[in-house]
């Protein structure tokens, strides 16, 4: 099983993985890349997710969210392991993708 990890900010109540199931997009750094991405969450918090890079080329990701206790969460992916924190602006959220050791890192919407 994958550990995966998140730090909730400006949540009134504790998210769970279901709550962040769905379509996402935003833009991921990776250690050689660094362009749009987008990643579709399952309600168990494995994700699957495409680097688009300019050209048409696709890099495919993908990892797992876990939700260690109320306002720590983690993930562990192809990507790395790190922190995830979600951030709520009236009907929108945002998650960020923190690498362990810090650089890189992605920020994705939820897909409408």
């Amino acid at each position: 099983m994958l550990l995966a990890g998140c730090t909730l900010a400006s949540t009134p109540t504790p998210v769970t993985v279901r709550e962040l199931a769905g379509a996402w997009q935003g833009r991921l750094a990776l250690q050689l890349a660094n362009a749009t991405a987008t990643m579709t969450i399952a309600e168990t918090g494995s994700y699957q997710g495409a680097l688009h890079l300019e050209g048409g080329e696709e890099r495919p990701f993908n990892g797992a969210i876990t939700i260690l206790r109320p306002g720590r969460v983690r993930y562990q992916a192809s990507h790395g392991n790190g922190i995830v924190t979600l951030t709520r602006q009236g009907n929108e959220m945002t998650l960020r993708f923190v690498p362990d050791g810090g650089g890189g890192g992605g920020a994705f919407t939820r897909v409408r």
